[in-house]
């Protein structure tokens, strides 16, 4: 993929916060922001080693600086993640919520793991919604804050996930009453829910990922740059008078 950095493009100047940059469609999003012209903080769980594409990056000429951030983030670490971000390049413009952790268990199912359960509402709405209140008291006027969800938030079509789709029904509930709060200050804040995508189904049984591919009206499963191209949309100069509200890029999932 073509990851060199347009010098004029439409984010020219502007800072972007992606968290858990090497996972689902991090990194997708990281090279169509970088192509867009975007300086780029990027943050990785853990002591997780700087993903390859990075230097790919700054190969092609964008500004990348990386981050260390725990999976279960709570409001002080992502203050010191947002003031880190800000030391490091002066400004904070735009923040990418990429957090999801889906586990599939049914909910009658006795031999179900419920810390993992409860690990999974942490990391994605507990996680997404610590950085999106500390992102509200830092970020200047005029900013985005983008969080990545899933459609199964409006439709669950497959068993196993009602856990899971409680966690992004939250994020989209949350992301509404925000955009109330930081409307005023011309931060929008909206969701981008994804269908089946192809990297999440790198390593699922056949069957499986016939029943996701079916499920949509395309009849396939989503690329990562689909996803990439509809959440640098939302944090592009096209999108200024777009807030509360949820892109669904899901191949007609929801439809």
């Amino acid at each position: 993929m073509d990851i060199k950095r347009n010098s004029a493009g439409p984010l020219k100047g502007r800072v972007v916060l992606l968290t858990n940059v090497d996972r689902g469609v991090g990194p997708a999003t990281a090279r169509t922001l970088a192509r867009k012209g975007a300086a780029l903080a990027l943050t990785v769980a853990g002591a997780t080693a700087e993903p390859s594409f990075v230097e790919e990056l700054r190969a092609a000429g964008s500004t990348v600086a990386m981050f260390r951030s725990p999976a279960r983030l709570n409001c002080t670490e992502a203050t010191h993640l947002l003031r880190s971000v800000m030391a490091e390049f002066g400004q904070l413009d735009i923040v990418i919520a990429n957090a999801q952790l889906r586990l599939q268990w049914q909910v009658d199912d006795i031999a179900q793991d419920e810390e993992a359960i409860d690990e999974q509402f942490y990391v994605n709405v507990m996680g997404t919604i610590s950085l999106i209140r500390a992102t509200a008291r830092l970020i200047g006027n005029g900013g985005r804050i983008i969080a990545i969800g899933a459609s199964v938030a409006d439709r669950v079509g497959t068993p196993g996930l009602a856990d899971f789709a409680a966690t992004q029904a939250a994020i989209v509930a949350y992301c509404k009453g925000v955009a109330h709060d930081l409307g005023p200050r011309g931060v929008t804040v909206n969701v981008v829910q994804l269908g089946p995508m192809e990297v999440d189904q790198l390593a699922a049984p056949d069957n499986l990922v016939a029943a996701e591919r079916a499920s949509t009206v395309l009849k396939r499963l989503g690329r990562s740059d689909e996803a990439a191209n509809a959440i640098v949309f939302l944090a592009g100069p096209g999108a200024s008078f777009i807030t509360g509200s949820v892109l669904d890029v899901d191949g007609g999932y929801n439809a």
